[in-house]
């Protein structure tokens, strides 16, 4: 009789295991204001933010997000402007003063991408700044060519992001994208994927399956860069850089989100029209195969001057489930009008 007990418990312990899951809540763009090109800055420290949206990421392992931008405080100078392109504001910096970061702690955020356009608008001093900023949070960040492998209840997993710039990991660059991603693969249960790339605003919304440019700049063919990315061994994929939401695709088992649009850009960012949402999705997987299970788009916008919401029109999901539909209609997903994100039976 003690054996088949002892047997059983070997049994139900294996099983759970096995049916081991975790979750995320990815969002798109951060920028708790800025300093430059035009100072504008929220009251108390950004704790409007905190009122705004506490308990939206709550009873998950990770919640990701990008940082548009970096942390300064009064000795760290902007470097991408001249005096007179910030004056006639033909040139956008952002410098968050470190004593906002704190928000972020506050609200949940437990990984980073700094891999963007913004991360070098103050130099090498900005980007180290914002690095220490995050490390005395206890936030993690991926940091241009900068992997990292977080373990949790003894599952490893590793974060990588890709951008445009000459010194990240180029979304354009398929060879070195598996290579890199296969070499975290190998070290890792779970791989998730961070990139920023595509054309900007209102009229880049769709996801073609070519190269998209955007002042001179090549930033990648999205649907090449994350197939490639996910036959390399990524289980989960967050895109940003469009500022606008684009559509959701499932590729052997695993989800892409190309594009989670703004969700706080306070200030110094357009936010009218569709450019004012965003999303906070939740991404539930196997966390032995990596495989998506199920998810939640929480749609959120922004009122002036750039403060998010939960919003109850539900306009996010309905521009997500058109996106997804018109351009991966092969895709299995299926988004009902509540936003739950479910594999086609």
């Amino acid at each position: 009789m003690r054996k088949a007990i002892s047997l059983m418990l070997v049994v139900l312990a294996f099983t759970n295991f096995s049916m081991g899951q975790v979750k995320f809540k990815a969002v798109g763009d951060i920028m708790l204001g800025s300093k430059t090109p035009r100072t504008i800055l929220p009251s108390n420290n950004g704790q409007v933010f905190v009122d705004s949206l506490g308990g939206l990421f709550d009873s998950v392992d990770f919640v990701f997000g990008n940082l548009e931008g970096v942390f300064v405080n009064n000795e760290v100078k902007p470097r991408k402007c001249s005096p007179e392109s910030r004056a006639a504001g033909r040139c956008y910096e952002f410098g968050m003063p470190d004593k906002n970061a704190v928000v972020l702690q506050q609200l949940g955020f437990d990984v980073l991408s700094m891999d963007n356009n913004h991360n070098s608008d103050y130099g090498s001093q900005g980007v180290s700044h914002t690095k220490q900023t995050l490390d005395n949070l206890d936030i993690d960040y991926i940091a241009k060519k900068s992997p990292i492998v977080i373990e949790k209840d003894g599952v490893k997993y590793g974060f990588i992001a890709f951008g445009h710039s000459s010194i990240s990991y180029h979304v354009a660059h398929i060879e070195n994208t598996k290579k890199v991603i296969s070499e975290l693969d190998s070290r890792c249960d779970i791989v998730v994927v961070s990139f920023h790339g595509g054309a900007e605003g209102s009229k880049a919304q769709h996801v073609p399956n070519s190269t998209e440019t955007y002042y001179g700049e090549n930033r990648g063919n999205l649907v090449k860069f994350t197939h490639a990315a996910i036959d390399a061994g990524a289980d989960v994929i967050f895109g940003h850089g469009p500022h606008v939401l684009r559509g959701l695709e499932l590729y052997k088992g695993r989800l892409i989100c190309y594009s989670l649009g703004n969700f706080l850009t306070y200030g110094n960012v357009s936010i009218s029209g569709v450019k004012g949402l965003g999303a906070i999705v939740e991404v539930q997987l196997d966390n032995t195969t990596g495989e998506f299970q199920s998810g939640n788009i929480c749609p959120t916008r922004q009122k002036a001057p750039g403060i998010p919401y939960k919003d109850n029109t539900k306009e996010a999901i309905s521009v997500i489930r058109r996106l997804s539909s018109e351009d991966f209609p092969n895709s299995p997903l299926e988004i009902n009008s509540d936003g739950d994100i479910k594999i086609k039976p």
